[in-house]
């Protein structure tokens, strides 16, 4: 297969770095799989993406119509002009494959494929299918699952392992961050927070009621990252010795740092834990589509990797418990990080490509 292949990888977060990653072992190997070029599609609104500031390839910009009110009457029409500009552009690119990540900015990639006959491959990161999966997936070649599906989806393809992006990959990997915890002594456990690009207020300030707690206070350290917009908020709250940031742009430091993991459960973030043998205590975001969030925390917990905690309110009681039940217990923690790494798949990216085009 001569031409070029193409990544839609737009919407958020959770889309555009496994396809930025899918990217780096296209970009490296491109003849290896058939191809001249690999190029990313994604919205324009996310060029100061971190994952898209320094791509692996060219990255060609374009805009979706949203729906929403009067805009839902007039959407075919809105969509139809930016679509022929992308049909223009793919032809003249020689686009012959379609790899897409979800979400509905990589519609027009998906549709062009399917109109012109060119190969579709689909990538699916929760547990819950998302609506561009479970529309599309009749018309895919294949489908790679980072996550086992949740029961009642029955659509096939091969869970493999949500890709990550190289420089987010440990260099040993290990468990060696629970390894030095024994009982007896004074360890101090660090605890890293990840509220998302986006922070997330609920996780920000139930850390901060349970630093409250002497015992836990004194047990436990931990790092707020808090998102840009939620920074000065929780600093101006935070009255423990807690360390505050708001934007972490290399995480891979942070999780080296961590013992444990306090987190929402995009795919993104347990693909990252997972890999650095973390164990997590899981809140996941009660408003995602479809709860997915809700299905990828239960999954990771059902292995023993994870705890839960399905809440909307900031209280830290059910939080305090679990961190307590863990002070003297270091066993637990140790188990749950061999969990696990035995659960991540740090060659998910060369698998999944290896899986579409060989």
């Amino acid at each position: 297969m001569s031409g070029s292949v193409l990544i839609a990888a737009g919407g958020t977060g959770g889309h555009i770095s496994p396809g930025v990653a899918l990217a780096e072992v296209l970009a490296e190997k491109i003849t290896t799989f058939g191809f001249d070029t690999v190029y990313l599609h994604s919205l324009v609104r996310n060029k100061d993406n971190p994952d898209l500031l320094n791509p692996p390839c060219t990255v060609l910009w374009h805009n979706v119509p949203q729906l929403g009110g009067f805009r839902t009457i007039l959407y075919p029409f809105l969509f139809l002009y930016p679509f022929l500009k992308t049909i223009l552009l793919f032809r003249k690119l020689k686009v012959r494959a379609v790899v897409g990540m979800g979400g509905y900015s990589s519609l027009p990639a998906i549709l062009y494929a399917i109109l012109f006959r060119k190969k579709l491959y689909l990538c699916e990161q929760n547990c819950v299918p998302g609506k561009i999966t479970r529309i599309f997936a009749k018309f895919s070649e294949k489908l790679a699952f980072s996550f086992p599906l949740a029961e009642g989806y029955s659509i096939s393809g091969k869970t493999i392992g949500n890709p990550i992006r190289k420089r987010v990959i440990p260099e040993h990997l290990n468990i060696r961050q629970n390894e030095n915890l024994h009982e007896g002594r004074k360890n101090t456990v660090n605890v890293l927070v990840l509220g998302g690009s986006q922070g997330a207020r609920q996780l920000n300030q139930m850390i901060l009621k349970a630093m409250e707690n002497p015992e836990i206070a004194n047990k436990y350290k931990f790092r707020l990252l808090t998102g840009t917009s939620l920074y000065e908020e929780t600093k101006r709250k935070s009255v423990g010795d807690a360390e505050i940031i708001s934007y972490a742009n290399d995480m891979k430091p942070n999780y080296e740092w961590a013992n444990i993991v306090v987190a929402r459960s995009g795919a993104g973030v347990l693909a990252e834990c997972l890999v650095f043998g973390l164990p997590m205590i899981l809140i996941p975001y009660p408003y995602a589509a479809d709860n997915h969030q809700k299905e990828n925390a239960n999954y990771i917990e059902s292995q023993g990797a994870a705890v839960t905690i399905h809440s909307t309110s900031e209280d830290p009681t059910r939080l305090v418990q679990i961190l307590l039940g863990w002070k003297d217990h270091s066993e637990i923690l140790r188990k749950m990080g061999h969990t696990s790494l035995a659960l991540s798949n740090v060659n998910a990216a060369y698998q999944t490509v290896s899986y579409f085009f060989h």
